[in-house]
C-alpha cells in the first residue's frame, strides 16, 4: 500500500555510529555460540561416540536426522513470530535448551538416550537459532546488506576453526564426555547475557531507519533531502517487500528453493563426514581437524569478498557462479587424500562456499524485501532442513554400504551445478517493482 509523504522529519542519531553494527556483533556471536552443535564439532565427536558404544555411522547421523527434520516442523511457526516479536527470548531460550542438552549428553549410557537429547538440540539449533540468525540481518540493513551478512558470518566462521580443534583436542586427552559438557556450559554463559541485552527487533524499534539512514524534512526532491550517512539516495536504501502470499505464487521462489536446497544436502554431508573421510585415506586425527579449520577460517575470505561484491554487482550472477564452483570442489575432494592436497582444497572449497552460503542470504532478502522474511525463510526451511538431514545420512549410509563417499561427493558436484543453473534463471521480482514500498516503510515509523 502507498502512503503520501508530506514530510520526513530529521531523526536525531549520531551518523557516526548506528546501533545495526553492534547487531552484526551480536549476530556473529550467536553464530560462533551455535557451532556448539554444528556439523564440523559433531563430525569430531562421531569417530570416539561410534568406537565407544559400537554404533555405525548411520546410526550416530540418525539421531542428527531426526533433530534436523524437527527442526523444519518448527521453522514453520518460528518464522513468523520472528518477524513480528523478533529473536531476542526466541534465541535465548533455544540456547539454553542446546546448553542443557549438550551437558546431560556427557552422561548418557544408551542408544535412546542420545537420541533423544541430540534430537531435542538439533531441532533448536536448526529450526529456531540458525533460521533467526538468518532473518536479524535483513531486518537492519538494505545498501550493505551484502558487508554486513559478511561479518555476522565471521562468528560462524570462528567457531568452525576453533571449537573443532578444540574439542578434538579435549576429546583427545580428556575424552568426549568432558567435551560436550564444556560445549554445553559455553554455549549458556556466553549466549544468555549477549542476545538478552543487545539483541533488537528491527531499526524502526529503536527510532532508526535501516542501513543508519538520516532524514531531514522534505522540501523539493527525495533523492536530495533523503539521503544515509554514506550520501546514499533514499531510492537505493527502500526496496520492495512482499507477503508469503505474494512470494509463493512467484516462480523465482522455487528456482530459489530449489538451489538453497541443494546447497543443504551437499555442504552438511561434506562437514559431517570430513574429518572421518580424512583419517580414512591416512590422514592423523589432528591434521584433519585442521584441514577442516582452514575451510572454515577461509570461507572468512570467501563471504566478505562476495557479500562486499553483491552489494555493488548482481548477486544473482554471484550466487550461480559460487555454486558451480563449489561442484568442482567436490570432484577434488574425491583426489585430496594426501596432506597438500587436502590444505589447498580446503583453501579452495573454504573461500567458494563461504561466499556462497553469504550471498544466498543476499539473493533470498533482496527478492522479497525485509519485511516478512522470517515468515519466508519459515516457509522454505522445513524442505532445507530435510535436504540437510538427508544428505549427511545418505553419507554415512553410501559409507556403510560401499565403504567410501567417492559416489556421494560425485553426486554432490553435480547437484551443485544444477543448482548453479536453477540461480541463473530465477530472476529478481523486485525488478519490475523498483519504488512499491519506499513512502510506505516510512509511513510505518
Amino acid at each position: 500500500m502507498l502512503v503520501s509523504m508530506k514530510e520526513v522529519e530529521p531523526l536525531h542519531q549520531n551518523p557516526s555510529f548506528y546501533y545495526g553494527w553492534i547487531i552484526v556483533v551480536v549476530v556473529a556471536i550467536g553464530g560462533l555460540v551455535q557451532t556448539a552443535e554444528a556439523y564440523p564439532v559433531l563430525g569430531v565427536l562421531l569417530k570416539p561416540i561410534t568406537e565407544e558404544f559400537g554404533w555405525s555411522r548411520s546410526t550416530f547421523a540418525g539421531a542428527l536426522t531426526i533433530g534436523t527434520l524437527c527442526g523444519g516442523v518448527v521453522a514453520i511457526f518460528v518464522g513468523p513470530r520472528l518477524d513480528r516479536y523478533g529473536g531476542r527470548w526466541i534465541l535465548t531460550v533455544a540456547f539454553i535448551i542446546i546448553g542443557l542438552a549438550l551437558i546431560l549428553m556427557s552422561r548418557v549410557t544408551t542408544l535412546w538416550q542420545f537420541y533423544v537429547l541430540q534430537a531435542i538440540a538439533r531441532m533448536m539449533n536448526m529450526g529456531v537459532v540458525i533460521l533467526g540468525l538468518q532473518v536479524i540481518i535483513p531486518k537492519w540493513f538494505i545498501y550493505g546488506r551484502g558487508r554486513a551478512l559478511a561479518f555476522s558470518q565471521l562468528g560462524m566462521t570462528l567457531g568452525n576453526i576453533v571449537v573443532p580443534l578444540y574439542i578434538q583436542m579435549t576429546a583427545a586427552t580428556a575424552g568426549w564426555r568432558v567435551a560436550s559438557m564444556i560445549l554445553g556450559i559455553a554455549v549458556v554463559i556466553v549466549a544468555i547475557p549477549v542476545f538478552t541485552i543487545f539483541l533488537r527487533r528491527r531499526p524502526e524499534d529503536m527510532g532508526l531507519f535501516p542501513d543508519g539512514v538520516v532524514y531531514q524534512k522534505h522540501t523539493e526532491t527525495l533523492d536530495k533531502t533523503v539521503t544515509s550517512e554514506g550520501g546514499t539516495p533514499l531510492a537505493k536504501s527502500f526496496e520492495v517487500s512482499f507477503s508469503v502470499r505474494e512470494v509463493v505464487k512467484m516462480r523465482s521462489f522455487y528456482l530459489l528453493l530449489t538451489a538453497s536446497t541443494i546447497l543443504m544436502f551437499v555442504a552438511p554431508g561434506m562437514f559431517l563426514h570430513l574429518v572421518s573421510y580424512l583419517t580414512d585415506n591416512g590422514l592423523s586425527p589432528r591434521v584433519s581437524a585442521m584441514v577442516m579449520a582452514v575451510v572454515s577460517g577461509s570461507s572468512a575470505i570467501g563471504s566478505i569478498s562476495f557479500g562486499t561484491f553483491a552489494d555493488r554487482h548482481n548477486p544473482r550472477l554471484l550466487l550461480a557462479s559460487g555454486l558451480a564452483l563449489m561442484g568442482i570442489g567436490y570432484l577434488l575432494l574425491i583426489f585430496s587424500h594426501s596432506i597438500v592436497p587436502a590444505f589447498a582444497w580446503a583453501v579452495y572449497m573454504g573461500i567458494v562456499q563461504g561466499g556462497v552460503f553469504t550471498t544466498i542470504q543476499v539473493v533470498w532478502a533482496n527478492y522479497y524485501g525485509r519485511e516478512s522474511i522470517g515468515g519466508i525463510r519459515g516457509v522454505v526451511w522445513p524442505v532445507q532442513t530435510t535436504a540437510a538431514a538427508i544428505g549427511p545420512l545418505i553419507s554415512a549410509l553410501t559409507y556403510d554400504m560401499y565403504g567410501g563417499y567417492a559416489f556421494i561427493f560425485a553426486l554432490c558436484a553435480f547437484l551443485s551445478v544444477v543448482g548453479s543453473l536453477s540461480v541463473l534463471v530465477a530472476k529478481s521480482p523486485s525488478d519490475y517493482m523498483k519504488i512499491r514500498n519506499t513512502e510506505s516503510l516510512i509511513s510505518s515509523l
